[in-house]
């Protein structure tokens, strides 16, 4: 039976577009990329910054393009690849988690900077698309349920490293083998080694809770054993999506902190930032959150897992508003648990706290 006339019906509904993608790696179907729009010399036009895509980073979380439309292979000088936008109905996104139909928003992943221990860079698990909380471009309606994309997962921290960098313990390695791939969002730094986050290869499947990375996920050898925060997949698991418009949703970000804590803790501008857990603090660790600079912006962190002796703490540079609309904000504490999170937006001289939930404080 001649199926052809079904087509139409069948059919996404994108918002096509062919941009420069300036990675030199592989990009998937569904993987997010963001414009460079500072492209070049600033003092001149430059049409490439509304041309030229990169992964998302901490630097262009505000200024999403789309999600590619196919596979592409990895090119030495980078390469044109056609693009599904903001608008688009119907299209795939590249999962870092499973979805129900219709349920929750997802949005794109941003390459956060890491700085614990002897290690600095960027992490590459940026432009798949994980659980989100503000709409608009960069975020989508999930129109598919995939209960197994995502096979295995702990977002608490409960994940183990031994000492050796590629032992990695899991709840189960079911359904997992040789050639899948593990995405570490975040990790124990206990002074001397660190869980440097990024996506891994699988080696092998030792034991039903025990996989082998390919490649080292430490920088120098630990003490003991890092917990880890991280996800693990095969192949390139990708939900039917409809991308939203409107203002920037400004990304995901995952915060790895270190366990000596301390009140420099890198954050991204805008968007949602997650604070990885499963960890030792040993003194507060802070994120000093500067100023916004146009009225409606907005920021949310959220803890993942379990802090113990000491907590996450949003510490605002300037003073904000506390819930009531009168009363000071210097800070929002008490993160250490999972889903103790905040939610604020800048009015334009100052933050104002709109939400608390789980344990989180205002002080």
């Amino acid at each position: 039976m001649d199926n052809s006339t079904n087509a139409p019906a069948q059919a996404s509904n994108p918002v096509i577009e062919w941009v420069w993608y300036e990675g030199t790696d592989a990009i998937f179907e569904g993987e997010g990329v963001c414009y460079n729009t500072d492209y070049g010399t600033a003092a001149n036009v430059d049409g490439r910054r509304q041309r030229n895509v990169e992964r998302p980073t901490t630097a262009n979380n505000r200024d999403f393009a789309g999600v590619a439309a196919r596979n592409y292979s990895a090119k030495s000088t980078g390469q044109f690849i056609e693009i599904y936008g903001p608008g688009s109905k119907g299209v795939k996104v590249a999962l870092g988690v499973n979805t129900v139909i219709g349920t929750g928003i997802l949005t794109f992943c941003v390459a956060g900077k890491y700085n614990v221990g002897a290690s600095t860079g960027l992490k590459t698990d940026a432009g798949r698309f994980y659980s989100g909380k503000y709409r608009g471009r960069g975020s989508a309606v999930p129109r598919q349920t995939v209960a197994a994309g995502i096979l295995e997962a702990s977002m608490t921290g409960a994940w183990s490293l031994a000492t050796d960098g590629v032992t990695l313990t899991v709840v189960a390695t079911a359904g997992l083998a040789a050639g899948d791939t593990v995405v570490l969002l975040g990790g124990a730094d206990d002074g001397t080694g660190t869980v440097i986050p990024g996506k891994y290869t699988i080696a092998s499947i030792t034991s039903p809770t025990v996989l082998v990375l390919a490649a080292s996920a430490v920088d120098v050898t630990p003490t003991g054993a890092l917990t880890c925060t991280g996800y693990a997949y095969t192949g390139n698991p990708t939900c039917q999506s409809d991308l939203l418009t409107g203002e920037e949703s400004g990304g995901v970000e995952f915060i790895n902190l270190p366990n000596a804590g301390g009140d420099t803790q890198p954050y991204m501008a805008g968007g949602l930032s997650y604070v990885c857990g499963g960890l030792t603090l040993a003194a507060d660790a802070e994120s000093e959150l500067a100023q916004g600079t146009l009225p409606g912006e907005t920021k949310a962190f959220i803890c993942l897992g379990t802090m113990t002796t000491s907590d996450f703490v949003v510490d605002l540079v300037t003073g904000g508003l506390q819930i009531d609309g009168s009363t000071a904000l210097a800070e929002v504490n008490a993160f250490d648990a999972a889903d103790d999170a905040c939610y604020l937006v800048f009015n334009g001289a100052k933050w104002h706290c709109l939400d608390v939930a789980g344990g989180a404080s205002q002080a």
